[in-house]
Order: C-alpha cells, then sequence, then structure tokens
C-alpha cells in the first residue's frame, strides 16, 4: 500500500490541498467530513432503511419499523445537512486568493507561508455562519416539503435573512474554489430571473425576495436543483470510491505499469501519459488536478526523451481532459447527463465507451506520428520497471473492472461503488504488507457477511449494498487496533479527502442549479434554443458549431459540471429539435446524442485557448510557453473537436440507439468508417508524417481540411479522405526506398 504521508512537491494546485491539516482546524475539518459521511451514508445513500430491511429479515418487524420512524428525515433537510458541512469545509480549506497557475516556487512558498500556514478568523466566522445558514434551511426542510414551497407562518423575515446569506456565502465559497468567472455567469441569469418576475408581476421589493428564497433555497429550483441532488447522491460515494484507490496506491500502481508496457516504443514516455492520465483522469474527475497529479512524473520523463517542453505539457494536458469522458467514473456531468435524459447511468457508461476509446487510440497514434517525425526512441530497458513483477499485482484494478461491469449491468450507481469498494478493501489488504492468515480471515468476514444477508432473505440489490457498507464500517474499526491502524486510517483519510474534494464540485453544482432555476422559471432556455435553431437556418452543422462555441464560451474558467447543465438547457433541445427534423432521427437517438455533444465540448474549454487551464497546467509543469502548449494541445486533441459531430448526426456510434433498436448496424459501422477516415487523415496532416515526413505544407494543408470536412459522413468526403492518406503513405513509402538506394 502506498505511504500516504510522502511529501508533495509545491504546484499551485498542491500548496492549496495543504490548508488546516493540522491542529484544531484539521480536527475541524475532520469532524465536518465524518458527518457528512455518516448523513451521505445513513440518509443519502437510505442506509437506514437497508439495516431496518435486514433487521425485519432476521424476524425483529418491530424493531425495523422503529429504526424507519425514529431515523427518517426530510429529503430537503438532509440535502441542507449535506450543503452546510460542504460549504463549511470550503471557508476553512479554501483561501480567500488562489495561488496563479504560474506561480515560481518562491512565489508559492510565500503564498504558503501568508494563506496556507493559517486559517484566519474571517474565515472561521465565515464558516460557522455559513453552518448556520444551511442547518435554518435544513430545519425548515421538512416544513416546506410538505407544504409545496410555502414558509412556516411568521418565519419570512428570518427565512429571507438566511436565504441572502446563504446564498452570498455560497456565491464567495465558489469563487475561492473554482473562480470568479463561474460565480458571475451565474449572478447574470440569476439578475434576469429577478428582473423577468419584477417586469412581469405585481410583486414589490420584499415579496419579489421572498420568492426568489422560496424558489432559490428553500425549494428544488434553485441551489438544491437536480445538479446538486445528483451530486449527494451519486458523486460524494465515486469521489471517495476514486480517492481511496488513490491512497492504496492504484495511480502509482497504474503509471509504474504503463511504463513498463509502453515505455520501449517511440516516444514511450508520451504513450505512458495518455494511457495512465486515461486511468487516473476517470478516478479524479477533474482534467487540472490530474495535470498536476501524473503530469509532474510523466512530463519530466517526455522532455528527458526528446519531447520538447511544450510538446509535453500538450500531450498531458491532451490525456487529462480525456479523463473525464472514460468510464466507469468519468466527470461529474455525466450522472447529471443521466438524471436529465431519465436514463440509468449504466446507459451513459454504454454510450460513452466507443467515442472515449476512440478518442485515447487517436491521441496515442498522434503521439506515434510526432515521436517518428521528430526521430524519437523508446527509453532503454535499463529505465523500465519490472512488469513481470508489477503483473502480479494486477488484482488493484480489480475494483474499476467490477465497477465497469455493475454499472453495465445497470446495478444503482451507489450499490455499484459499494460492492466495487468491498472488492478494494480485500486488494488493498491482500497488497498490505502483513500476515497471510490477516488477509484470509478478512476475505472470509466479508463472504460471511455476504451470506447472512442474502441467508437472511435480503433482495440481491439491498444484500450487496448492505454486505458493503457493513464491510466498510467494520475496516474502519481497524484505527483501534494496534497492528493495522495504517490500514482503518486509510479509510478514514480517504472520506476527509473525498469531502475536501466534493467542495468544487458540490459547489459549481450548487450554482449550476440557480441558473437551471433561472432558465426554467423564466422559460428563457426555450426561446434561446429557438433563435440558436432559427441563426443556423435550418443546418444542423452551423447549429452544432454555434452550440459548440457557446459550450467553450461557457466553460472558459467554468468547471465542466456547471458549463454542461448551463448549455444542455440553452443547447441540447435545440439539437435534438433539429437531429429529428431535418435528420429524421429517432427522438431517443437524437436526446443521447446532443447531451454528449454538450458534454464533449464543455471539457475542451480545458484545452481551448485563451483560458485553457489544462493546457496551463501542463505548461507550468513543463516549465513551457502557454500559448505554444495551448496551441499543441489543441492539435493533438483534435479529435475531440471533430468526434461530437460524429456521434450527434449518427447517434449509432454510442451503441445504445443500436441496443435499444431504432438504429441499426450499419449505421453503426459507418459512424466507425467515418471517424476513422477523419483521425487518420487529419493525424497525418496536422503531424506532417505518414509513412515518412509530408514536406509539402499545402499537401498537409489538404489532408486536414478533407479529414475534418469528412466529419459529415457524406460517402464522397470520406472516400477521398481514404484515397489520400492511401496515397499519401504509397508516396512517403517509395521516397524512402528511393532515398536508401541513394
Amino acid at each position: 500500500m502506498a505511504s500516504t504521508g510522502k511529501e508533495q512537491q509545491l504546484t499551485p494546485f498542491s500548496v492549496v490541498q495543504m490548508r488546516a491539516r493540522t491542529g484544531v482546524v484539521r480536527w475541524f475539518v475532520f469532524s465536518l467530513a465524518l458527518f457528512m459521511a455518516f448523513i451521505e451514508i445513513l440518509y443519502v445513500m437510505n442506509f437506514y432503511t437497508t439495516f431496518a430491511q435486514f433487521i425485519e429479515a432476521i424476524g425483529f418487524p418491530h424493531a425495523a419499523a422503529w429504526i424507519r420512524e425514529t431515523l427518517h428525515v426530510s429529503g430537503r433537510s438532509v440535502l441542507g445537512l449535506v450543503m452546510a458541512s460542504i460549504i463549511s469545509v470550503g471557508f476553512l480549506i479554501f483561501p480567500v486568493r488562489r495561488p496563479p497557475l504560474k506561480a515560481s516556487e518562491e512565489e508559492l512558498r510565500e503564498y504558503k507561508k501568508k494563506y496556507v500556514d493559517r486559517v484566519p478568523l474571517y474565515d472561521w466566522i465565515l464558516a460557522i455562519i455559513a453552518l448556520a445558514a444551511f442547518i435554518y434551511q435544513a430545519h425548515l426542510g421538512a416544513y416546506v416539503e410538505a407544504n409545496e414551497g410555502e414558509l412556516p407562518p411568521g418565519s419570512e423575515n428570518i427565512a429571507l435573512a438566511f436565504a441572502i446569506i446563504g446564498t452570498l456565502l455560497a456565491f464567495e465559497l465558489t469563487r475561492r474554489a473554482v473562480g470568479p468567472w463561474l460565480a458571475g455567469v451565474v449572478a447574470f441569469f440569476l439578475g434576469y430571473y429577478l428582473y423577468f418576475w419584477k417586469a412581469n408581476t405585481l410583486l414589490s421589493g420584499y415579496s419579489i425576495g421572498l420568492k426568489w428564497a422560496k424558489d432559490m433555497y428553500y425549494s428544488s429550483y434553485g441551489l438544491f436543483n437536480i445538479p446538486f441532488q445528483v451530486m449527494a447522491a451519486y458523486v460524494f460515494a465515486f469521489l471517495f470510491f476514486g480517492t481511496f484507490l488513490e491512497r492504496i496506491g492504484i495511480g502509482e500502481y497504474i503509471t509504474t505499469l504503463m511504463l513498463g508496457l509502453f515505455g520501449n516504443r517511440p516516444g514511450g514516455p508520451a504513450k505512458v501519459a495518455i494511457v495512465s492520465s486515461g486511468f487516473m483522469g476517470m478516478l479524479s474527475g477533474s482534467s487540472v488536478a490530474n495535470v498536476f497529479t501524473t503530469g509532474t512524473f510523466t512530463i519530466p520523463l517526455m522532455k528527458r526523451s526528446g519531447f520538447p517542453p511544450e510538446v509535453a505539457g500538450a500531450v498531458e494536458a491532451s490525456a487529462s481532459t480525456g479523463g473525464q469522458i472514460m468510464p466507469p467514473i468519468m466527470g461529474a456531468a455525466a450522472f447529471i447527463m443521466a438524471s436529465y435524459i431519465g436514463r440509468p447511468y449504466g446507459d451513459i457508461v454504454i454510450a460513452a465507451f466507443i467515442p472515449a476509446t476512440i478518442y485515447f487510440l487517436s491521441l496515442y497514434y498522434f503521439v506515434d506520428l510526432e515521436a517518428k517525425r521528430l526521430g524519437l526512441r523508446g527509453l532503454s530497458k535499463e529505465e523500465l520497471p519490472n512488469v513481470k513483477a508489477l503483473m502480479g499485482k494486477i488484482y488493484l484494478l480489480s475494483p474499476v473492472i467490477l465497477i465497469t461491469l455493475l454499472l453495465v449491468l445497470r446495478l444503482p450507481p451507489q450499490h455499484s461503488v459499494v460492492a466495487s469498494l468491498s472488492l478494494a478493501l480485500l486488494s488493498a489488504a491482500w497488497a498490505m504488507e502483513g500476515k497471510l492468515s490477516f488477509k484470509i480471515s478478512y476475505t472470509i468476514a466479508l463472504i460471511i457477511i455476504g451470506l447472512i444477508a442474502w441467508m437472511a432473505g435480503m433482495n440481491l440489490r439491498a444484500a450487496v449494498y448492505f454486505t458493503g457498507m457493513f464491510f466498510l464500517i467494520l475496516s474502519m474499526l481497524f484505527i483501534f487496533t494496534k497492528n493495522y491502524r495504517g490500514f482503518g486510517q486509510v479509510i478514514i483519510d480517504s472520506i476527509e479527502q473525498a469531502v475536501r474534494n466534493s467542495v468544487p464540485v458540490f459547489m459549481a453544482a450548487a450554482l449550476a442549479g440557480i441558473v437551471q432555476g433561472s432558465l426554467t422559471l423564466t422559460g428563457l432556455s426555450t426561446r434561446l434554443g429557438e433563435t440558436l435553431v432559427n441563426i443556423a437556418h435550418n443546418n444542423i452543422y452551423i447549429l452544432l458549431i454555434l452550440i459548440g462555441l457557446l459550450s467553450i464560451l461557457v466553460g472558459m474558467g467554468v468547471p465542466t459540471t456547471a458549463n454542461y447543465v448551463i448549455t444542455s438547457l440553452l443547447g441540447a433541445a435545440a439539437i435534438v429539435k433539429a437531429a429529428t427534423t431535418m435528420l429524421g432521427l429517432p427522438v431517443k437517438a437524437a436526446v443521447l446524442g446532443a447531451h454528449m455533444f454538450v458534454f464533449y465540448y464543455g471539457i475542451l474549454a480545458d484545452l481551448t485557448p485563451p483560458v485553457a487551464l489544462a493546457a496551463f497546467a501542463g505548461a507550468t509543469v513543463a516549465r513551457a510557453d502557454f500559448w505554444k502548449t495551448a496551441v499543441n494541445a489543441t492539435r493533438f486533441g483534435f479529435t475531440k473537436y471533430v468526434l461530437p459531430f460524429v456521434f450527434a448526426v449518427n447517434p449509432a456510434m454510442l451503441v445504445i440507439p443500436v441496443l435499444e433498436g431504432y438504429m441499426t448496424l450499419g449505421d453503426f459501422a459507418w459512424s466507425i468508417v467515418t471517424i476513422t477516415a477523419v483521425v487518420v487523415t487529419a493525424s497525418a496532416g496536422f503531424a506532417g508524417y505518414f509513412g515518412g515526413h509530408i514536406k509539402s505544407k499545402a499537401w498537409r494543408i489538404i489532408l486536414s481540411i478533407i479529414g475534418i470536412l469528412a466529419v459529415t459522413g457524406n460517402p464522397y468526403l470520406v472516400a477521398t479522405a481514404y484515397a489520400l492518406v492511401i496515397a499519401t503513405y504509397i508516396y512517403n513509402r517509395r521516397m524512402q526506398r528511393s532515398e536508401s538506394t541513394q
């Protein structure tokens, strides 16, 4: 098991992570984290009803009924308690000012001394006020839920005051944890909401404020809209799962294994970065965090093997942004997508697999061309790890495989996480140094717990969930033992880190909920969608370009989660309307393709200049010029720009439409033929290499343009792309043979 105490390299990402790690503030954060985990397990994941079901199954129906009645809390109150925990932790772990991404080590040390080493009194005050504001919201939750959004008589003034305070603090924490751009975008939509209701009703200043408080603070239209509900219901569990896998050393294991498997190939370190970042990205769900973690290892390795700094940073940035589209975990926005389109999350996993695989294969292929163009070799045998020894611990990857299988089989996400977490706990136990007797006993304990639940008569889902949660709690108790305290400590630390990691995504989702409420309650989303269709003049490709540009524009400095919420409300319906009326696509297929389109383009904001946060992080680690890194990142990741056009007009690539029978295998095959033509042809043009150096700039431009135009799926353009690339290969091979004989 990897050590959890090794010193971090000082980066803009890691320096913020160091705040509130010692002293009283650490224990306060830790207590809030445990409280939130308790609320999540008991209420959000509904463990108390599962436990009651177990008690009833073993013959104690009255005790089970008492548990259900005594422990019941309204759903709205539960969300308020989750928010209270998150926002209070947030003010203690995020300083009022974030470090510049390009800060030098000396500047970072000064920043750490001023903003990180101690938590100022004003942040303690804000944390306590925020805690009180949302506990009050939770206090009123049951009444508001039972009375269709109405507040208790006589509570209006204090309710409005707490709503104003809580919302302002939510904006401030989002500014700290996510950035000012999202707070500004949300403020714009909230301003429109207030203007709309003021202009279209006879409400006075006080009554419009009270309506806003009811809609945006106490009901499920604003902060506690679908995005935040999804964060609480699913994302926290996945964040804990990913954090635990990292803590037990799976991230380090993946990187080392990939180095052993791919390090000896031309441009090997870059290929290692692609594969390992793909794995790690699907665990972290953050492009920038991924660059600052795996990139600190892979980027120096790429530079040492001959890649220019701006290329090394670009490869890592391109690979890291791919993590959010790679199943099974993906980014938090994928869970919201499942909720928005009314599908099980397992369907999103299936739909995302082929496009994500194509993206990583294309990135690998592009890097291979680049390495050959630059004449780079792989690492020497002495520089590579022992693959045979690493394969002895291949079981460490079993939790990722299991969660993928369970999600595809449509087991509820939280149940899939818990089952896979049980396997992760076993994997960690077997990987750690310790007695064989403990490992065998630990494995038998899991089997016994599962058999008891099953034999008690619980259904399969409940038995799996009960077993996993009980096993997790049992494993946490190792912290009180002498010999295995470290094992229990890893679990406890993972809970705390998962809550810390939750702050940015939960706050982004909460503020995105305000945007959703503003767009829905004013009807603005429908009107803007119709406007986009009219501007496109019934041309779906123009419409897709407009919505793609809108997604990138909104996403500059806005997390993928919030970006997806905004652009799906503004653009997805327009794409569906165009795809069904112009192309005659089935509605279900069009909906899936449209939402996946805006999801992809939201992530592209991290790669696209002028903001390009992932490229910025890559340039920082590589000590390279930002603009050169960003341009290269866009070049390497070009497939992600064109791929969504293919599955938006031919959603058969997403597999689900084929499995459900409203598109054919022929449609699927043509989508693969199309994207292959695009990738091979455009990559040759962009890289300037295919079977040999392409010396003519004009020919490279032709290859690039034809490759991109083939994205339309037009048979003549696709055939032309294949013909051009075959001709290029034959010509270059002949030129190479001719030069070698001279």
